[in-house]
């Protein structure tokens, strides 16, 4: 039996983690105030707080720190629960960057990223050297902790107990998509689990239609960052968080219910434009929140209608 290195493989998911953390962190220090003031005031159309939302998610990597960000405004006042809905769908899209980042396969280029980061950052005062200097000590951690996972991974896929649960989600979708939600929702990143799923399916341990479910799974699970940031607040920025539950619920029950004919199309897409399958998969990640938006988007005021009279009703 393959041995499993599970102290290796949470020593590359915190890498990851810590990775995302940290260059989104050293991004949003290089002017937050520009982007507190492009939340608040870019609202004056839905379809440009959507490019706002994209823009500041794809700047920050993360859209939960978005919609997080969106609520801490809602809650002081400087923005409505109307004004935010054009940026929480919009982050929705912008989150999807991260998924192409780990599709490209830039793992090779971790250890420069590493080096040439740390270096700069013990030896360098300029404010500028020091800000790049962290971005790319970002990018190496999240490179190398992929790396890491992708090492050790494949000895799970040798498990006869990892193949037994492979065959119950083959046989139940709907278990996969809850996987994709639970596990998701304990790590609070969805771009972490989405980056495992890609590796899978890299390594062929999981198919392409037992990997499209997971990955509309972990679209609900990232929406407990959202809650969690609403607990203390007001009830516009409540009613924001569930909007962003609401919206990613929408959106998986309608690929759910279309998965084969959505998992044909992709079949047909792979065969036509031969890209890796880590690619694959941020392509259909991203697929899916553009095509929700495109669902949603001529709706949003009869959900914001639905949901102010939801929290009339418990008030």
């Amino acid at each position: 039996m393959n041995h499993v290195s599970w102290t290796s493989i949470l020593i590359g998911l915190a890498l990851f983690l810590f990775g995302i953390d940290y260059l989104s962190l050293s991004l949003q220090e290089l002017s937050p105030t520009r982007l507190k003031n492009l939340l608040a005031k870019c609202t004056s159309s839905t379809f440009k707080a959507i490019l706002i939302g994209c823009f500041i998610t794809c700047i920050i990597q993360s859209s939960s720190a978005t919609t997080a960000l969106t609520i801490s405004l809602i809650n002081a006042n400087l923005m409505t629960f109307s004004q935010s809905i054009g940026i929480i769908m919009g982050a929705n899209i912008g989150t999807t960057i991260t998924a192409f980042i780990v599709g490209f396969d830039l793992f090779q280029y971790a250890s420069f990223f590493l080096i040439i980061g740390a270096f700069c950052l013990l030896f360098s005062n300029h404010p500028k050297i020091k800000g790049l200097a962290q971005i790319l000590f970002g990018l190496g951690c999240l490179f190398y902790g992929l790396e890491l996972m992708s090492m050790h991974l494949e000895a799970i896929t040798k498990l006869p107990e990892f193949m037994k649960l492979v065959t119950l989600f083959t046989n139940h979708p709907i278990l996969a998509m809850l996987g994709g939600a639970i596990t998701t929702a304990l790590i609070q990143s969805s771009s972490a689990i989405i980056a495992i799923v890609q590796q899978m399916y890299h390594l062929k341990a999981i198919s392409l239609y037992v990997s499209i479910p997971y990955i509309l799974g972990c679209n609900i699970g990232t929406t407990i960052t959202a809650f969690l940031s609403a607990l203390k607040t007001n009830f516009s920025a409540k009613k924001a968080a569930f909007f962003h539950f609401l919206f990613n619920v929408i959106g998986t029950t309608f690929f759910m219910i279309f998965l084969t004919p959505f998992y044909h199309f992709f079949l047909t897409f792979r065969f036509y434009i031969p890209i890796s399958p880590r690619l694959q998969l941020a392509f259909i990640h991203g697929f899916f929140n553009i095509v929700t938006t495109l669902l949603i988007f001529p709706f949003y005021k009869h959900i914001i209608t639905l949901i102010e009279s939801c929290f009339k009703k418990n008030c």
